[in-house]
């Protein structure tokens, strides 16, 4: 017989299972994997791990599913380095992460939602001195872009931007928005993003999308010391330099 430990975590960004897996051939084995998920609930003391343990005839993950189908849509690593590694780049939020619940809280344009993201960022460094996302804005003709987020929704053109949740299941509205929501409370910093998101919603949100352009094309402001009249069209605008300007202004 074999038996199997499995410490279970729920993948934020995907909405899928992983679970560090480990097959020993005596009961013993449990102690260590018991000492590992300590570990786990110390380095992340906001999150809850399941712990299993099951018998079966050998080592394989197969074995696991076979024998207990609840495991069949669970993702196995064996290295506990890699799962670790894992769950903490799970926990960073990412610029498509802010651009999902803009496009949950109110009904823009791709244009108005690049510009939103780039001030949401602004009052986000201006009232906790660090960045909240490590994508790279870029001086496009209408202001800072970030590429990714063009990517995901520049099919709509200059229509209005439905909000869109990586689930395959389709859900009313409502349940919609509170889905995108709740993924972030994983985050370690999960209020903050969507306290400064309402903020700069409230704050800006009623603004048309060239008002925001305007805004974001201030003269002297990190767009227009790297644009520079279309010489540095599609340039990297660093994060340093729109960190200095923003705790400045």
């Amino acid at each position: 017989m074999s038996e199997h430990f499995i410490i279970l975590y729920s993948d934020y960004k995907s909405g899928r299972r992983i679970a560090f897996h480990k097959s020993d051939s005596h009961i013993d084995g449990i102690f260590e994997v018991l000492q590992l998920m300590d570990l786990l609930k110390i380095r992340f003391n906001h999150l809850s791990f399941g712990f299993h343990h099951l018998q079966t005839n050998d080592h394989s993950w197969e074995s696991v599913v076979k024998y207990d189908k609840f495991f069949f849509d669970v993702t196995p690593i064996s290295d506990f380095k890699q799962f670790k590694d894992f769950i903490s780049g799970d926990l960073k939020v990412s610029a498509l992460d802010v651009a999902n619940l803009m496009t949950a809280s109110l009904k823009c344009t791709h244009l108005k939602l690049q510009k939103l993201i780039y001030l949401f960022y602004c009052n986000f460094i201006k009232k906790y001195g660090y960045r909240p996302f490590e994508e790279e804005f870029t001086a496009w003709q209408y202001g800072p872009v970030i590429k990714e987020v063009y990517d995901k929704y520049k099919s709509y053109g200059k229509e209005e931007i439905f909000f869109e949740d990586d689930s395959e299941t389709i859900y009313k509205e409502k349940s919609f928005k509170l889905s995108v929501f709740s993924k972030f409370m994983k985050t370690p910093y999960h209020q903050k993003v969507v306290e400064v998101l309402n903020e700069t919603v409230l704050e800006y949100g009623h603004f048309n999308a060239y008002t925001l352009v305007d805004i974001t094309h201030v003269k002297a402001g990190p767009w227009d010391l790297v644009f520079r009249d279309g010489l540095g069209r599609d340039d990297v605008i660093p994060h340093e330099l729109i960190e200095e300007y923003c705790t400045k202004h």
